[in-house]
């Protein structure tokens, strides 16, 4: 007997072999969800908007407060000294002393050979770390007759970082110089001793830098006061600046320091000792008055 066992596999039949329709309730759990997604991602959308508008605001508040400042501060530098006309302070190594050639301010004797060449900023850090590795050996060899030393002062500062302590304090320094030279370097030394930060434009100010100035003995004047207040030597610190920049090329860094001619480098201390550089810049000064005879 032949079994039809084929014949049974080729009917059709109404198994759960279909794929099932959701239910309804089903239908619109999935609708809520993909509604929640949709609000998450909306409100990620606009938390991200709004917190993209802030930082946008913020940086342009930032820079118009940084452009805003900036313009105070570069009035304030204009203000300082506007109207008067261009003018030296007392013994400076030009004579005459012009915008171009505005010269610097001299200690020691006029005619000693070998001549020091100081420029600085009085708000320049590293102008006082090399005041105190070099200052009183300058002055040393100043107060022997070897050499003379010509300051140059100038603003760096306030035209990198903003401000005006570099003109206002310099300019006021320049002022110890009518004086006479005793003043002027013992306020020039009280000036680097009690240098602000960098940051800290406290020598902007001309009641501090005049205060300062009270500590040393037959300075403080009226017309010391005047000529600080007034900024009378305010073109001749940007004409310092003016003539270094054309000396280097137009990069001004400081301090900037020859001996004759001859460039001395500031190192740092923590690869070269402070002795060692002092024992150094005597021997390029003990050279440059060998030389002179």
């Amino acid at each position: 007997m032949t079994s039809d066992g084929g014949s049974g596999g080729g009917g059709k039949s109404d198994g759960g072999g279909g794929a099932r329709r959701p239910s309804g309730r089903e239908r619109a759990a999935e609708a809520r969800r993909r509604q929640a997604a949709a609000d998450r991602r909306r409100k990620q959308l606009i938390i991200g908007g709004v917190v993209l508008v802030v930082v946008v605001l913020a940086v342009l508040i930032g820079v118009l407060v940084q452009h805003n400042t900036s313009e105070n501060n570069k009035a304030k530098r204009n203000a300082y000294g506007a109207g008067q006309p261009f003018a030296a302070p007392t013994g400076v190594s030009s004579n005459p002393a012009t915008q171009a050639d505005p010269g610097g301010i001299v200690y020691g004797k006029p005619e000693a050979k070998v001549t020091v060449e100081v420029n600085e900023d009085v708000r320049c850090p590293f102008c006082k770390i090399a005041e105190t590795l070099f200052g009183a050996i300058n002055k040393e060899y100043a107060d022997a007759g070897k050499a003379k030393i010509q300051y140059h002062l100038v603003d760096l500062i306030d035209r990198v970082g903003g401000g005006q302590g570099s003109l206002v304090g310099g300019a006021t320094l320049a002022c110890a110089a009518d004086a006479g030279q005793a003043q002027f370097i013992a306020f020039h030394d009280l000036m680097f001793k009690n240098q602000p930060d960098e940051k800290d434009d406290a020598y902007g100010n001309i009641d501090t830098v005049l205060n300062l100035a009270g500590q040393v003995p037959d300075l403080r004047t009226a017309t010391f006061d005047a000529c600080g207040r007034t900024g009378r030597y305010a073109a001749w610190i940007k004409a310092n600046y003016d003539w270094l920049s054309k000396k280097l090329g137009g990069s001004v860094g400081t301090p900037d320091i020859y001996i004759d001619g001859t460039p001395v480098l500031l190192k740092d201390t923590a690869a070269v000792p402070a002795a060692q550089q002092q024992a150094d810049y005597r021997a390029v000064l003990d050279a440059a008055v060998a030389k002179q005879g």
